[in-house]
């Protein structure tokens, strides 16, 4: 089975976005940052490499349904994966004191680049149309 330039950029972009969240929370950590929500759940590795595997993936199920129904596919996932980062930072916000909140938020970010950017770079680049001289 052969794996075309797309797939193959999404499964690299599926693989990454939980290694720069691991990484950001590994600093984050080394920095002495302890992620303890409002209930005392603490927030470890395996938190962060779970939420970032299930976001990317999601995140592939929407640029799927983008390609096929939008003829500005760039434009459209642009909007849609900077709006979806925005909304995932409602759940740090409510669960946690501002300073945890902050470092979770960053997390988000992190992970919401490499899916952005990552997955951007899989659409293709509408054509241009030339303007015609009068």
């Amino acid at each position: 089975m052969q794996i075309n330039g797309a797939t193959r950029g999404r499964l690299i972009t599926v693989g990454l976005a939980p290694a720069a969240a691991l990484a950001a929370w590994g600093i984050e950590r080394s920095l002495g940052a302890d992620l303890v929500l409002k209930d005392g759940t603490s927030v470890g590795a395996g938190n962060v490499v779970l939420a970032a595997v299930i976001a990317s993936v999601a995140a592939w199920f929407v640029v799927r349904w983008i390609e096929r129904h939008s003829s500005r596919r760039r434009a459209v996932w642009a909007f849609v994966g900077s709006t979806g980062l925005a909304v995932s930072g409602i759940g740090p916000s409510w669960l946690a004191d501002v300073a945890t909140a902050l470092l979770l938020f960053g997390l988000h970010f992190v992970s919401a680049v490499v899916v952005i950017t990552g997955f951007m770079r899989t659409l293709p680049v509408p054509d241009c149309v030339p303007v015609s001289e009068t």
